[in-house]
């Protein structure tokens, strides 16, 4: 039944997608897919100028802070982790091993919602460049990655998102007017 389940929410996500297609920009310059060009980000301010519906599919860093400061949750074709590794064994028949593949491109999902939390007390997962407090996180911009890749968007509650295009390691408030 929940094998059922699955096939059927994968099924939907992927018809979704090839109607609606993804808000992903594609350019002639094949060098984007492999490098950032333009490591600058409109301010979710700007973005918020991007039209979103509800009911859209989303994948790009600004379309998806667009929709996080308008609905304050994530486009419908995002899953967490836990999903995502379910998504992949019954599309598969694969046991989930770890994330060496690109889950937009396997299984028709972004990753997005798991929890982040940043406390100078677990120096292991704290990242200075980022202010203390609990944030969620969610995948952006997979391209041609053959992975989940490095791009992610860190938020909270109230448009208050970062991006962080080097997986975790510096991060860039999108919305400094918002706070």
């Amino acid at each position: 039944m929940k094998s059922a389940f699955h096939s059927i929410v994968l099924l939907t996500l992927v018809v979704n997608a090839f109607l609606c297609g993804c808000s992903t920009p594609t350019t002639g310059n094949s060098a984007e897919s492999s490098q950032e060009q333009d490591t600058t980000s409109k301010p979710v301010t700007e973005a918020k100028s991007i039209v979103v519906e509800e009911s859209g599919i989303y994948t790009s860093k600004d379309s998806v802070a667009a929709y996080l400061c308008k609905f304050d949750k994530l486009p419908q074709n995002y899953v967490d982790k836990s999903e995502g590794q379910k998504l992949y064994e019954s599309s598969t028949g694969n046991t989930f091993s770890k994330w060496n593949f690109n889950p937009w491109k396997t299984i028709g999902v972004m990753i997005g919602g798991d929890n982040f939390d940043n406390y100078a007390s677990d120096p292991d997962y704290y990242h200075s460049s980022l202010p203390e407090g609990k944030y969620h996180e969610a995948d952006v911009d997979y391209g041609n990655v053959q992975s989940r890749g490095t791009k992610r968007l860190v938020y909270q509650t109230g448009c208050i998102i970062y991006y962080t295009a080097d997986h975790y390691e510096t991060f860039k408030l999108l919305n400094p007017g918002n706070r």
